[in-house]
C-alpha cells in the first residue's frame, strides 16, 4: 500500500505521508486544470510526485484545491493550509488550520556534508563544533527548508538570512529565526523521524 501514514502535529495540523511506486499513479482522476500542471513537470520523478501529492489530497478531502500564487506557494480553496514536500521515495503534505508555517521531509544521507557550507551561518558553524554529526546537519538543512515554505517569499539566503538556535554540542533543535534587515520573524520546530527520513514541521510563533 503506498499510503505511508498520517500523524497529527497539534489540534489543527497533520501531516500524510505517501511512498512513491514507480507507474501506480496516473492522470485519471486528474482535473483538467492539474492535468495541464502535470505536463509542465519535467522528468518522471517530479511527475509521481505531482500525482502522489493530488491522490493524497482526494483521500483527505476531495472538495479540496490546490493553487499557487505568484511567488509559486501553495495554498488552497479553503481556509485550511498547506504545505508540500518531498525526499526519495516520500510525499509528505501537511495541512492545518494554521497559514504561516511550513514542513520539510530529508531522506537521511551523506550528501548533506557536501553542502553544510552553503546553509549553515558563520554561527551555527561555531556553535556545532568542528565534527557536526549526519543527523543534526539533515535536521538544520529541514528547518531552514520548512522555514522557507513558511515565509513563502523568493531570495531567502539559508545562510544569511536563516538561523537556527543551536545549544553547543546538542541536536535539539527548537527555534528558528528568520532575520533580515528590520525584520525578525520566530518560529517553532518539532521534529519526527520516520523509518530513514526526518519530517520537520515548522510554525511562526
Amino acid at each position: 500500500m503506498p499510503f505511508l501514514k498520517d500523524f497529527i502535529i497539534n489540534n489543527s495540523t497533520k501531516i500524510l505521508l505517501w511512498k512513491i511506486i514507480p507507474g501506480e499513479l496516473d492522470e485519471t482522476q486528474l482535473s483538467m486544470d492539474d492535468k495541464i500542471l502535470l505536463k509542465t513537470r519535467k522528468g518522471n520523478k517530479s511527475k509521481e510526485y505531482f500525482l502522489a501529492v493530488r491522490k493524497l489530497i482526494k483521500n483527505e478531502d476531495p472538495e479540496i484545491i490546490i493553487k499557487y500564487d505568484l511567488n509559486g506557494k501553495p495554498y488552497l480553496n479553503t481556509q485550511k493550509g498547506i504545505s508540500i514536500s518531498h525526499s526519495n521515495e516520500i510525499v509528505a503534505i501537511g495541512i492545518s488550520n494554521e497559514i504561516d508555517y511550513g514542513i520539510d521531509v530529508q531522506y537521511k544521507t551523506d550528501k548533506i556534508l557536501n553542502i553544510q557550507n552553503k546553509f549553515l551561518s558563520n554561527n551555527e558553524k561555531q556553535n556545532l563544533g568542528d565534527t557536526p554529526s549526519l543527523e543534526s546537519l539533515i535536521k538544520l538543512w529541514s528547518a531552514k527548508e520548512s522555514i522557507y515554505k513558511a515565509l513563502g517569499i523568493k531570495g531567502v539566503s539559508f545562510s544569511n538570512d536563516l538561523e537556527i538556535d543551536i545549544k553547543k554540542n546538542k541536536d535539539l533543535f527548537k527555534v528558528g529565526y528568520y532575520k533580515k534587515d528590520n525584520n525578525k520573524i520566530k518560529f517553532d520546530l518539532s521534529f519526527f523521524n520516520i523509518d530513514e527520513y526526518i519530517v520537520c514541521y515548522a510554525n511562526k510563533s
